[in-house]
């Protein structure tokens, strides 16, 4: 009888911009997620949360075909704890707080907004809720990954998280 040893599988969480590559083929960075993807599904668990499917659900002509491309891609939609929402709530809070308001043209910091109509200080956010929703969950899954094109930002607001990109030169791990 021959012995063989079973590795434990890691989940890998994915964001939503990498399978929109894969899945419109963008050139060379489609291609390298895709590469990415199918080297990593070897060994690993890929997962979505349901925000995520959301999202995938604007790129595709009906859920059926959604539905395919995940389960050819092996992709598990995954449930989200409440703690997972009260992490990405407060972090997109501290997001919101830090982040600083320049004019395109002179790159002069600008201390906040003001409606010239009825004087009420105006938001501008950049990156929205689903964003930390995303991260949240990766961190819900304990030791994860997260692929992502949006490394930077990840890695400020979740920097527990080890972030996997492809580059347009290879795919790599960060």
């Amino acid at each position: 009888m021959i012995n063989s040893v079973v590795e434990p599988m890691n989940n890998i969480v994915i964001d939503t911009n990498p399978l929109i590559y894969v899945y419109h083929d963008v050139p060379d960075v489609g291609k390298n997620y895709a590469v990415l993807l199918g080297r990593l599904a070897k060994k690993n668990a890929l997962l979505i949360p349901k925000i995520v499917y959301g999202e995938l659900s604007l790129a595709f002509e009906d859920e059926k075909e959604l539905n395919e491309f995940l389960g050819d891609t092996g992709i598990i939609i995954g449930e989200m704890t409440p703690e997972s929402y009260v992490i990405a709530a407060k972090r997109w809070e501290t997001y919101n707080k830090r982040r600083v308001v320049m004019c395109a043209k002179c790159e002069k910091k600008l201390e906040q907004l003001i409606c010239t109509n009825c004087n009420s200080r105006i938001k501008i956010r950049q990156h929205i809720l689903s964003d930390f929703l995303i991260g949240a969950y990766a961190l819900q899954m304990k030791g994860s990954d997260l692929i992502t094109n949006n490394g930077g930002y990840f890695s400020t607001y979740f920097p527990e998280l080890n972030i996997i990109t492809a580059t347009l030169g290879a795919p790599s791990l960060s």
